[in-house]
């Protein structure tokens, strides 16, 4: 196999001896730096700066804690998956496993719920609790999916988007953790998120027309439990 010779390209012009001796070339280039140093900076100096996302953007997930603003089926949800009724401040998850059913990944999930230890004639007898609640961001796409699937609005999108860990392991979030992060994102932007008389545009808010509509379609119609959750009956 011969080597083909590659010629120069005769349609470039050469540089003159003026270019080669004051750098003509480096100078268009840098006119074009300098150009841009008096400009507006469109850019942020994070993690100096930091940019406040728009009300719908789906950042790090968190789970929401009962605070008197579950919707009204809220006590029917957990009452049929036999969940010990949870008090204020404690998570409105029900191990329902819906969240993982709609996951395109998943593996992000690990769910787990354990039966109280309580004699037979206490009233929670039979009863369980959220025992294990973990989700490995690593792999998550945050469609949202998780959100829409869920019965009492328990898991949302926080307008977290810092992301930075120094292992893989930084990313898998607790039910303590993502409780957290909720009830600080709920305490800071709260009011834009979740109230109807918000100043945000009908188009942001996190329940659309859309969404309401799908909401309205579930109460129809409403999904089955998720995978493996004959293993906690």
């Amino acid at each position: 196999m011969g080597i083909k010779k590659v010629g120069l390209n005769r349609n470039v012009r050469p540089q003159t001896l003026a270019e080669k001796i004051f750098f003509l070339d480096f100078m268009k280039g840098l006119k074009t730096t300098i150009k841009h140093l008096f400009r507006k900076v469109i850019t942020v100096d994070f993690p100096y700066e930091v940019v406040e996302p728009t009300p719908r953007f789906r950042g790090v997930h968190g789970l929401r804690n009962v605070d008197g603003t579950e919707k009204d089926d809220f006590d029917a949800w957990v009452k049929k998956l036999k969940i010990k009724p949870p008090e204020k401040g404690e998570t409105r998850c029900i191990a329902c496993k819906f969240c993982q059913a709609a996951c395109p990944v998943p593996d992000i999930f690990e769910i787990k719920a354990k039966k109280l230890d309580v004699p037979k004639d206490h009233p929670h007898y039979g009863l369980k609790v959220l025992d294990v609640f973990n989700m490995d961001l690593g792999k998550c796409m945050f469609c949202g999916l998780c959100t829409l699937a869920c019965p009492t609005i328990c898991i949302i999108h926080t307008d977290i988007y810092d992301l930075s860990t120094y292992s893989r392991r930084g990313w898998v979030l607790d039910k303590e953790k993502l409780s957290k992060i909720a009830d600080d994102f709920i305490a800071r932007r709260g009011s834009e998120k979740y109230d109807e008389k918000s100043e945000w545009p009908d188009y942001q808010r996190l329940w659309n027309e859309a969404d309401l509509a799908r909401a309205k379609a579930w109460e129809n119609n409403p999904p089955k439990l998720g995978p493996n959750y004959a293993d906690q009956t």
